[in-house]
């Protein structure tokens, strides 16, 4: 068997298939394949009564037209019909493997759910890699009476389930591409783990040195407004980084600079970063947008999700921690990366005056940082 096969496959279209797409279709094919572990699987969950003969239809990413309370249309992860001789029944499966929910997006699937006829037995599975609770009510706000089922679910509870069925090279690969994206926890400190908490305090005091004090005050010269460094530790728990932000909510978008913590892989390296996002609800999208494109093509920032209108999308400057390793003080050399950003984003804010910058300054001592997890 070849290891890390998927891993390989979704490295050679880096850029082209996004994580949480390939990974569905993973999952998609082995439940069209398998319907053992596809029927084993929905007992495992209790969601439905599998014991009798079923024939099962699993689809991916098939469009629903939006309602007419909906501003977007919608698009499921995983379909799943089921049928046997006493009913039909219907599975949506949205994912999300570091990203977050999008705009009403369970909610919005609930209502197509709610309102599919011909099924008797409906239900939205929400899985996600992270720790993202959901509200039940606020996933059924606009239906009364709900005839869906909701559950919320963890893919490293899809992992462990793979560990019971047929040891299979399909599911061997699949077991292997979650175990390297951080999807099959075990509940149990490694050793990685308990070193990482021994040493969390020193490399935060790290971070701290390259943050505040210099940088921290050229970040506010140059954006006019910094946020709270409680909102930084905040954004460790929820978003696995550590940036001091500004918020611009005449545009609706934001700045951060610090850490990005969170990483796909367990050796990646963590990168310092300095990012500006825009709300895909921002009523000057369109400008920033604009000016995010020019901006990646006149300093070499990278931008992501530029094209697309229902999600979040922004321009960043980034650099690999190991990038800085080699340097006899890494705090300053850091340091240094970080000012030189700033330096760019002052020309970037100079260049581009008419864009909404302005920036309000929080002096409240709020540990909400009120941004977005991406």
């Amino acid at each position: 068997m070849l290891v890390a096969l998927f891993s390989r496959l979704l490295n050679l279209n880096t850029g082209n298939i996004p994580l949480e797409d390939f990974f569905t279709e993973l999952v998609a094919y082995l439940f069209s394949t398998d319907k053992d572990i596809l029927y084993a699987w929905l007992n495992h969950l209790n969601v439905l009564d599998t014991s009798i003969d079923l024939d099962a239809y699993v689809s991916t990413q098939r469009k629903f037209e939006p309602l007419d309370v909906h501003r977007l249309g919608s698009r499921p992860d995983i379909v799943i019909e089921l049928a046997n001789t006493q009913r039909l029944s219907i599975i949506f499966i949205e994912s999300k493997i570091g990203s977050h929910e999008g705009d009403e997006q369970l909610s919005r699937y609930a209502e197509i759910l709610h309102g599919i006829p011909g099924f008797q037995h409906k239900v939205l599975l929400y899985i996600t890699r992270d720790f993202d609770p959901k509200d039940q009510a606020d996933v059924f706000k606009n239906i009364f009476q709900s005839t869906v089922q909701f559950r919320q679910l963890r893919w490293h509870q899809f992992y462990r389930f793979l560990k019971t069925q047929a040891d299979t090279m399909l599911v061997q690969e699949i077991m292997t591409f979650m175990g390297e994206y951080r999807m099959a926890h075990n509940n149990q400190f490694s050793s990685i783990d308990v070193i990482t908490l021994a040493n969390f305090t020193k490399s935060l005091e790290l971070m701290d040195e390259t943050m505040w004090g210099e940088v921290s005050q050229r970040f506010k010269t140059v954006l006019g407004a910094i946020k709270q460094k409680a909102t930084a530790l905040t954004q460790i728990q929820w978003h696995g980084r550590y940036l001091m932000t500004a918020s611009m909510p005449s545009g609706r978008w934001w700045c951060g600079l610090g850490f990005i913590l969170k990483t796909s892989h367990l050796t990646d390296y963590p990168t310092v970063r300095l990012v500006l996002e825009v709300d895909p609800n921002s009523h000057r999208r369109a400008d920033i947008i604009e000016a995010m494109k020019n901006i990646c093509e006149q300093y070499g920032w990278k931008g992501y999700s530029l094209d697309s209108s229902k999600d979040w999308a922004g321009v960043v400057r980034e650099k690999s921690l190991q990038d800085f390793l080699s340097e006899e003080d890494h705090v300053v050399a850091i340091k240094r990366f970080f000012l030189q950003a700033l330096d760019e984003l002052e020309q970037i804010k100079d260049q581009y005056s008419t864009l909404p910058w302005v920036a309000i300054q929080d002096n409240r001592e709020s540990s909400d940082d009120g941004l977005p997890g991406t």
